[in-house]
């Protein structure tokens, strides 16, 4: 039996596919097949995923013309057997019991999703970090859960990327789930309806993905090029919230709002061009937002401060005046910050005076301790050799009470003797006295 069909789609990736592909083959977990889909490579992508296929006869290769991401997910999904299926990318790379600690937690739930952590590595600048892709606090102790747990986190306890997600298949394609084939952006409607959806949600805190995040490019180019698709992407998913009556659920519209505006606002800090920073601005302030029904009733509503007052900004400043406001509202926070920082070190600096202070009381302690330890040592000592000498004293005695024990044995074997003897004379002298009365009477 397939428990998990692992889905990989490949585009010019012969830098990263071998890692990739040689990190899922050594899952823990053996019962799975893989399924690589080549979207139109023009490199030697093609070659490296043939000979894969060669070695591993749980490898599937297929092929399509340059349609995206989206579609061959899609592609790869029809042809699934597996239990469970899992969308990775194909120039990330995961620890050998990703799929084992996925496939357990969802077998042990029954859940149609089970949603893991990722390590985010960034590629330009070195950092990392850890378990940095699930919001615990949103997620309730219940497990497993579902939108009816939890109608005003549904969208935020994740994000909306398919890589650390196992999907229940009978579950996927019950609720004909499917991925958008935009270019970017495709697998917002497919993750959020999923969420949706889905009747049993749990998740494990476990690294499933190493998350290579590459610039491939310019960030405010890509940012530019991809507007439209970001828009459309939640579009589809709010109008899938309003064809089956979920949009006029409060706590349900609040969480769409909040991931809508939250992954917007992040892209204004990738420009260093006035210009592009005021094309992509009017864009989202001018079209997004109405789209999106985000308006000032929203204001109060937002999950964080930050995006509470860029709401507030948005819809009342320019261009212009919103990069001053962002720059007043950085400032306000880095001052905080350092004042935190400085009260910080201020507590911390007390703290090790304190710890210092505990530690030489204690290391005095130790010190008393070990003194009367030693003493508690010499006074063993002295025990010691006292109880010695008390034994070999006990010893002695016990040899002379049995010296004396034979001694009054042998003098009760003597004493037995001459009671024996004197009995012996006094028949004697009885016979003798006899018989000189009888020489008498004669």
């Amino acid at each position: 039996m397939i428990k998990v069909s692992v889905v990989v789609p490949v585009y010019n990736q012969e830098q990263h596919i071998e890692r990739c592909v040689d990190s899922i083959l050594a899952q823990s977990l053996r019962e799975i097949e893989v399924i690589l889909v080549d979207d139109g490579s023009t490199d030697s992508t093609a070659d490296i995923l043939s000979c894969y296929e060669k070695k591993d006869e749980r490898i599937i290769i297929l092929h399509q013309q340059n349609q995206y991401a989206g579609v061959a997910r899609n592609n790869g999904l029809k042809i699934a057997k597996g239990e469970y299926v899992i969308f990775w990318d194909s120039d990330d790379y995961f620890p050998e019991d990703a799929l084992e600690a996925l496939y357990e937690e969802s077998r042990k739930c029954d859940a149609d999703i089970c949603v893991g952590e990722a390590t985010k590595m960034d590629m330009s600048d070195g950092t990392v970090k850890e378990n940095c892709y699930i919001n615990w606090k949103r997620i309730p102790d219940k497990r497993p859960f579902c939108i009816n747990d939890m109608p005003q986190y549904i969208f935020n306890f994740g994000i909306n990327c398919p890589w650390n997600k196992l999907y229940k298949r009978d579950f996927l394609e019950s609720s004909g789930l499917q991925f958008s084939s935009l270019k970017h952006a495709n697998d917002v409607y497919f993750v959020m309806k999923a969420f949706v959806l889905a009747e049993r949600i749990t998740a494990v805190a476990k690294t499933i993905v190493y998350y290579q995040f590459r610039n491939s490019g310019s960030l405010s180019c890509n940012s530019l090029n991809n507007k439209e698709s970001i828009l459309n992407a939640f579009l589809e998913v709010k109008d899938f919230l309003v064809e089956f009556g979920y949009w006029e659920n409060q706590d349900i519209r609040k969480s769409f709002v909040n991931k809508a505006f939250s992954t917007l606002t992040p892209r204004f800090l990738m420009f260093e061009s006035f210009e592009e920073y005021q094309t992509l601005y009017n864009f989202q302030k001018e079209k997004m937002l109405p789209a999106l029904e985000i308006g000032e009733s929203w204001i109060g509503q937002m999950y964080s401060e930050k995006n509470e007052y860029e709401l507030s900004c948005m819809l009342s400043c320019n261009a212009e005046e919103f990069v001053f406001k962002q720059y007043i509202y950085f400032l306000k926070k880095s001052r905080q910050f350092r004042d935190r920082a400085i009260e910080v070190k201020d507590k911390l600096k007390r703290s090790n005076a304190k710890i210092l202070k505990q530690k030489e009381k204690i290391e005095s302690q130790n010190d008393r301790i070990q003194r009367q330890g030693e003493k508690v040592k010499k006074q063993n000592e002295i025990i010691h050799r006292q109880s010695e000498k008390v034994r070999k004293q006990n010893e002695k005695i016990q040899r002379q009470n049995e010296k004396i024990d034979r001694q009054s044995e042998k003098i009760q074997r003597q004493s037995e003797k001459i009671r024996e003897q004197q009995d012996l004379l006094n028949k004697k002298l009885v016979r003798a006295a006899l018989k000189i009365q009888n020489s008498f009477l004669k």
